[in-house]
């Protein structure tokens, strides 16, 4: 993609668009004879001849016509009549992406526009790739001298934790105050050493960083182990202030410092702590989405933030308040704002080891990951201090939201949601063949293994839109599934309006998954699924129907669901059940509900007025009885995510006007995180908080009993560091296995390479070396901690041309191998030409995949198409300089003249797309 719009392709658009001079022929006098002849840019072009271009290539006429280009000079080289021909086509191209932004046009106009328009795109790669010329040599893609892969995760051997002291490393730290003990436990050689901390044991010596840092080293060698830590310096940045809206440097702020956990080879370090607390983590949007009340532009303040609580101080003190950290309140541990690309968290859960895994939508890349469409599903790790462990995107050409995420005891991660488009590695495909699929959304469900390395994934779809929000895992492995779908799924009936559906999934002894089963539920009118628990033999469903809240229970001993009790819960009022978890023989229900008195319920909190958050127990074959308690005040309140876990039950969600313990509002919008005693209906622990611009909206949370202790206040996880990451390019980038890219060397035939489900940067480098016939050179390098592919020539005479695969399974992009010729060049006579001493080798760096989708994408396009037509002027006055040296000088003057102020405001609107479009 372009990532920039330099001053040559803006006076190479206004040049092409209208006739500006600028070329060696117009720089000519009438006292030269002239050699070249007269190129289309210099030609006056009107507005009506641009709209019978587009006109007739949206009847269907060619966009490259070499038949249809005059010379305006006798015997002049066949190479300018191509070169015209295919700046013409460009030109044509340009005028269709241009006539598909006028207003008030029909959507049937815009879908004959976008087809002309993928049709003279390929119609111009295919010419490009067949052109015939003496003087130069021409490729669609780019030209470079080497080519370098995305990085992937080498093996890390340090661990750094946050900065935990200002100024000197001999201050008194403030975390290793007080008591401090933990254990370090090393695993090597299959035995385990243990080495206890306790900085008591370093008697009346101030508590530096330098002085526990040797204290700790000395424990570790007497223990016999390699293990060490160490201080890591963080420099401090330059301070500012703002005068008369400059900003001036006023000083340095003081250096920081951190603690540096080094591993040695063949060690696995694994951190605990005797004394614990019960920990919650929240996800969050935090800031404002709109701050200007405009819906028009794009100035939202929204992050995903990160969130970990300490819920109780019986045997690990409070944590500290960081220094001028916003927004923090009592318990908070830390807070993170995650990266621009992290759109929402959908899901939270706790591992069995305390990580942390999320399920995101992504618009960009996310550590370092390329993303295919305009919006990912992530699956993230974060380890229990907030340091990321992995990501994994699932690779969706169009765009996919994740809904649903479920851990089984076995560390499998299943995740769930909606795709638009293609979706790598799903075994079976959309189900309207027509096409149709691609305006809506199909259902689909994913699982990875421990290590997050994906297992299967299978798309299911009804002919219209559906998405599947809730995912469990059975005892025996089965993965189960619900969501809703606006028309029935394969192999049920509709029901009405948008039903609800349950599936089941399970691989069979050869690894190929199996759908069990497809059941459908719901009522004649809009249903949403809102909760998937197992019991047993058991599944049950929550779902809200018309405004009510209903619980289904079904029997899957047998294969096939039997519906075996239902339970209505009743009007809502205006609220929604929004999670379900088992806890003991128990089923609890979570939601908002303006409705005080819920079906069958005894009420042991009440309802406090407007709409209040409440959560339920009852009996998980869902007969009478059971309680219910709400939490909230005069104003309208909601939960949003529930989490249990050791007999506790915590509800999150976003406040209305006071709380109990709470009067008053914090900010404009607060989030609240509770935990309830469902039996007396007390709140055992509460907190009210905020966020950026004092907006805060808990999205998900989950709870870990024993996460919180002193290696909070240190920065270290608890558990075993996490220093490995996949191999394997399809955990470390968006590539599935099939996905291709195409080699040619030289006049040699196209060799197509095949990314393998267990694809390593080591085993595609052998891969490249032989498609090349071994004439490429292939090493790999590391840098910022990451492995990467240099490729290269072997020779000044080998060029390598890299092409896409298939368009649902280009390899190219997510490599981050640009398509085009990499070859050696040199200097001759001042310029860098070819190494192979051929003729010169022009890369057009026109993108196969432009499309106009929507208006960035098409302001997208105009930008590549202008920068194409600046390659082809540049070819032209190279060879008009080549055929008449002399008036190569007065042909540079003529073409740096002024460009009008209305084009330059037209480039910089183009500009601000590409920006919004993120390259």
């Amino acid at each position: 993609m372009v990532t920039s719009i330099d001053s040559s392709l803006l006076l190479g658009i206004y040049q092409s668009r209208y006739g500006a001079a600028g070329s060696a022929v117009a720089a000519s006098t009438t006292t030269t004879r002239r050699t070249t002849p007269t190129a289309p840019w210099n030609q006056e072009t009107s507005a009506a001849d641009t709209s019978a271009a587009v006109k007739a290539a949206l009847a269907g006429r060619k966009f490259v016509n070499e038949g249809g280009t005059v010379l305006d000079i006798k015997g002049a080289s066949a190479d300018y009549r191509k070169l015209f021909a295919l700046y013409q086509g460009l030109g044509a191209l340009m005028g269709v992406a241009e006539r598909a932004g006028a207003k008030g046009l029909t959507s049937l106009e815009q879908t004959k526009l976008s087809q002309t328009f993928a049709r003279g795109l390929s119609e111009i790669s295919g010419y490009v790739a067949d052109l015939d010329v003496d003087k130069f040599r021409m490729i669609q893609g780019e030209t470079a001298i080497s080519a370098k892969t995305v990085g992937v995760p080498r093996t890390k051997t340090e661990y750094v934790t946050p900065p935990l002291v200002s100024g000197s490393s001999e201050n008194v730290v403030p975390a290793f105050t007080g008591n401090v003990q933990f254990d370090i436990s090393i695993k090597r050689s299959g035995s385990t050493v243990n080495v206890p901390i306790d900085l008591a044991g370093m008697g009346g010596q101030t508590r530096s960083m330098g002085n526990v840092v040797s204290y700790i080293n000395q424990q570790l060698q007497a223990a016999g182990v390699d293990a060490r830590v160490a201080s890591q310096r963080i420099a401090g940045t330059a301070k500012t202030t703002t005068v008369g809206g400059k900003t001036i440097e006023i000083g340095k702020n003081p250096d920081q410092w951190a603690l540096k956990v080094k591993v040695a080879a063949g060690e696995t370090l694994s951190f605990a702590a005797s004394a614990t607390a019960g920990a919650v983590y929240v996800a969050q949007n935090a800031g404002n989405p709109d701050p200007d009340g405009k819906s028009t532009t794009q100035d939202s303040t929204e992050a995903a933030q990160f969130l970990k609580f300490q819920t109780d101080t019986t045997n690990v003190p409070s944590p500290l308040q960081p220094t001028a950290e916003a927004n923090w309140v009592d318990g908070r541990v830390f807070a993170k704002t995650l990266g621009p690309e992290v759109k929402t968290i959908r899901e939270q859960v706790v591992g069995s080891d305390g990580s942390i895994y999320m399920l995101a939508d992504v618009t960009d890349k996310v550590a370092g990951q390329e993303i295919k469409g305009d919006q990912d599903v992530a699956l993230l790790k974060y380890d229990a201090a907030g340091q990321l462990v992995f990501a994994r995107t699932l690779g969706a050409s169009d765009e996919a939201s994740g809904l649903g995420l479920a851990l089984s005891a076995d560390g499998k991660i299943a995740v769930a949601g909606s795709v638009k488009g293609e979706l790598a590695g799903s075994t079976n495909g959309p189900l309207n063949s027509t096409g149709a699929f691609a305006a809506n959304t199909d259902s689909f469900v994913t699982l990875f293994d421990a290590e997050g390395q994906e297992l299967w994934t299978q798309r299911r779809g009804a002919r219209q839109g559906d998405e599947a929000s809730e995912v469990a895992f059975g005892a025996d492995g089965t993965v189960y599934v619900s969501g809703r779908a606006d028309s029935a799924m394969p192999g049920t009936s509709a029901i009405g309006g948008t039903d609800g559906y349950i599936e089941a999934f399970k691989a069979d002894a050869t690894g190929k998954v199996q759908t069990l089963f497809t059941t459908s539920f719901g009522t004649a009118g809009a249903d949403k699924p809102a909760g998937l628990v197992v019991d047993g033999t058991s599944i049950v469903v929550a779902s809200n129907e018309d405004g009510r809240g209903v619980l289904r229970r079904y029997d899957v001993s047998g294969g096939t669901p039997v519906l075996t009790s239902t339970r209505d819960l009743g009007d809502l009022q205006g609220g929604q059940i929004t999670g379900l978890a088992m806890d003991g023989g128990n089923l609890i229900v979570a939601g908002t509900a303006g409705n005080p008195s819920l079906n069958g319920l005894t009420v042991t909190n009440a309802h406090a007025g407007g709409s209040d958050a409440f959560a339920a127990r009852m009996s998980a074959d869902l007969s009478g009885g059971g309680q219910v308690a709400y939490y909230g005040g005069a104003g309208d309140d909601s939960a949003t995510s529930l989490a249990v876990s050791g007999g506790q039950v915590w509800i999150g969600g976003s406040a209305g006007t006071d709380l109990p313990g709470y009067p008053d509002k914090v900010g404009v919008k607060d989030g609240f995180l509770a935990r309830l005693d469902i039996g007396t209906g007390t709140v055992a622990w509460s907190r009210r908080f905020t966020g950026k611009d004092g907006r805060a909206a808990p999205t998900a949370i989950a709870v870990d009993t024993t996460g919180a202790s002193v290696l909070d206040r240190i920065g270290l996880p608890k558990g075993e560091l996490d220093m490995t990451d996949s191999s394997r390019l399809t955990a470390a980038t968006s590539l599935r296995g099939g996905d291709q890219f195409t080699l040619k060397t030289g006049l040699g035939r196209n060799s197509t390479i095949t990314i393998d489900e267990g694809e390593t940067l080591d085993t595609l480098a052998q891969k490249i070396r032989r498609a090349s016939g071994f004439q490429a050179k292939v090493t790999i390098a590391t840098a910022e901690g990451r492995r990467y592919l240099r490729i290269e020539p072997t020779t000044d005479r080998v060029t390598l041309e890299f092409g896409p695969g298939k368009t649902d399974k280009n390899a190219l992009e997510m490599l981050g191998i640009p398509e085009g010729i990499v070859r050696k060049t040199k200097m001759a006579d001042g310029k860098t030409v070819p190494a192979d001493g051929k003729s010169m080798l022009y890369g057009l760096g026109l993108p196969s995949d432009l499309n106009l989708k929507d208006d960035l994408e098409r302001k997208h396009a105009l930008a590549e198409i202008g920068s194409a037509m600046g390659i082809v002027r540049q070819v032209y006055k190279d060879l008009a300089a080549a055929a008449n040296p002399r008036s190569a000088q007065a042909a540079a003057a003529a073409a740096s003249g002024p460009v009008p102020a209305y084009l330059s405001n037209q480039i910089a609107n183009y500009q601000a797309a590409l920006a919004r479009l993120g390259g």
